[in-house]
């Protein structure tokens, strides 16, 4: 389990980081999501002493990560895939890796099986393409069987079938009771893996709930009606505190659950043509949770050009 209390983080007079309070539980994916600039990567690099909280603390399963004894083995990571030497083979990294962490060099043919590398192990990383490096690292993540993996943007570079393996590859870990960060701009990627979703928003905590709890409060969630008399059915639903907006042929529904619809449509004597639960995608929902908090915009540029932090 990782507790951040009270984390913050200050460069100058610019706050990427504002007291943060954040509790991930293991045996769940977690969907970390902001925009850019929102303190992301400041977040998961203060996790793992990468960067230097300005006040406040985490902690793994109790201790911080400096007081870890096997940190490896503890908590793997994701987060700059580009730090391979180039020089190296994928075996030679990983067993590197291995040797230096007193973790057993058999690891590393079981994770060269697991990520698909068997082929290209002998060849230098400086041949390997994005979506190569990127299962190296996730190997590297994994080396010590930690009980918490860090992911930033490990989808990047993947072809179709690089994604289905690493979707199948965090719900097995988090089936075993691992801790698992996810932190990607591709939306529906998050919203086919994650449990749980996680927004900030220039430093601070906007959202913290499960996928079905953010769909049931997102104003995108709506019930499509068509009806033989939507004018009366209308008029009923409102009176049943529904909230109703003409759209096009029907009406758009909100605050109302399908099947109580079908019940005053019912009562009320119009005959129902068309009802359908229209739940929002991720993208909708994290539109609406970060309305105000983005740094960059299409229409304004930069909202703070001082600091580009994500």
């Amino acid at each position: 389990m990782i507790k951040m209390s009270g984390l913050t983080k200050q460069y100058g007079d610019k706050t990427v980081v504002n007291q943060l309070d954040l509790t991930l539980q293991p045996g769940v994916i977690t969907g970390f999501l902001g925009p850019n600039g929102a303190g992301k990567s400041t977040t998961m690099k203060m996790i793992v002493d990468l960067v230097k909280p300005t006040s406040g603390e985490v902690k793994i399963d109790g201790q911080t990560y400096r007081e870890i004894g096997e940190p490896l083995k503890k908590i793997g990571t994701l987060i700059e895939p580009a730090a391979l030497d180039d020089n190296l083979t994928a075996w030679q990294h990983l067993s590197l890796l291995a040797i230096t962490t007193s973790i057993d060099v058999g690891r590393v043919d079981e994770l060269i099986q697991l990520t698909g590398l068997e082929a290209a192990k002998a060849k230098k990383v400086r041949s390997y393409s994005l979506g190569m490096k990127q299962r190296l690292g996730v190997a590297s993540a994994l080396m010590g069987d930690p009980d918490t993996i860090l992911f930033d943007e490990p989808f990047n570079g993947l072809d179709v079938d690089g994604i289905r393996w690493l979707r199948r590859t965090f719900r097995e870990l988090a089936d075993a009771g691992k801790v698992v960060i996810v932190s990607s701009h591709l939306m529906s990627e998050i919203q086919a893996i994650a449990d749980r979703i996680v927004i900030i928003g220039q430093g601070q905590l906007l959202a913290d709930m499960t996928i079905e709890e953010m769909n049931a409060q997102s104003l995108s969630a709506y019930v499509r009606v068509k009806s033989s008399d939507d004018s009366r059915l209308s008029e009923v639903l409102v009176e049943q505190s529904g909230i109703v907006n003409t759209s096009g042929d029907g009406i758009e529904v909100r605050q109302l659950d399908a099947k109580r619809i079908g019940e005053i449509t019912f009562e009320s004597g119009v005959i129902l043509h068309e009802l359908t639960q229209v739940q929002p995608s991720l993208e909708d929902v994290f539109s609406e949770v970060t309305d105000g908090k983005v740094e960059f915009t299409a229409e304004g540029g930069m909202r703070d050009e001082k600091y580009t932090e994500s």
